[in-house]
């Protein structure tokens, strides 16, 4: 049975990343908000 797995574009991924290199903003608020996982 196949995983249902999201995809992510390059430009989402890195726009997630420049929030987090940019301070105040929390990996796990960017989890909740974005539903992103590690």
């Amino acid at each position: 049975m196949a995983k249902n797995q999201k995809s992510y574009t390059l430009e989402f991924k890195q726009q997630i990343v420049d929030l987090y290199n940019a301070g105040g903003t929390s990996y796990p608020k960017l989890e909740r908000e974005y539903g992103v996982n590690r």
